[in-house]
């Protein structure tokens, strides 16, 4: 198990930027040699460059588990072609043709199961399908963008400081993992603009305090 505190591209907003699985690691093509080195620290295997429609918002437009990924139908036919070359065949490259295209704020996911925004219900079926995981359409702490405002593994999860005791425990039945409240660099309540986790491993915003990496890490259990 290994944890870093990192920058991408002068800022903390490590999820903004990558995405991790317990299957892969994607990164942008674009990411300096020193920062890459540094990430490959962490996540040793299975990590690869990619854009989105020549965009380093690798995490914005995506979201993923170990059965499958979900991309914006902006991505490119070249970019497309080199996803399916890192993958195996059973892999699950989703692509939707939703208007609202930003799936990483608007999806919550793990190996367990996944929470959709409302901007994305016509779509449930869909995400249900590529991401092989009960799937549901649920909103909370006062925002749809519910994948922004948190972090999950099969481990762990955590949320929005406004987040109910409510909404927790439906969160946590549908992940089927612990989940609890928490902030990310100093403070911030946007949780998956501010890092990428697998079941092991973790890159976290440089900003994030110690009391912060503290909660993170043992909820998650990295």
């Amino acid at each position: 198990m290994t944890i870093l505190k990192s920058k991408i591209f002068g800022g903390s907003l490590i999820g903004v930027y990558l995405i991790a699985n317990n299957s892969f690691v994607l990164y942008p093509s674009t990411i300096l040699k020193a920062t890459l080195k540094s990430f490959l620290t962490v996540f040793r295997d299975n990590i690869y460059p990619i854009t989105i429609n020549n965009s380093n918002l690798i995490g914005v437009y995506t979201a993923s588990n170990k059965y499958g990924i979900i991309v914006p139908n902006m991505i490119t036919d070249d970019e497309l072609d080199k996803m399916r070359s890192y993958f195996h065949d059973s892999y699950q490259i989703g692509v939707l043709k939703s208007i609202d295209n930003a799936f990483g704020n608007l999806i919550l996911c793990n190996d367990k199961g996944a929470i959709i925004s409302s901007f994305l219900k016509d779509y449930k079926k869909e995400i249900e399908d590529i991401l092989n995981v009960e799937t549901v359409v649920y909103e909370f702490a006062g925002t749809y963008l519910l994948g922004s405002i948190s972090l999950a593994n099969s481990n762990g999860c955590l949320v929005h400081p406004l987040a109910t005791d409510e909404e927790i425990d439906f969160i946590s039945s549908i992940l089927k993992v612990e989940t609890d409240v928490s902030t990310i660099n100093r403070g911030i309540p946007y949780l998956g603009s501010g890092a990428i986790v697998n079941d092991k491993s973790g890159i976290f915003g440089n900003d994030s305090t110690g009391p912060e990496m503290m909660r993170l890490s043992n909820v998650l259990k990295i």
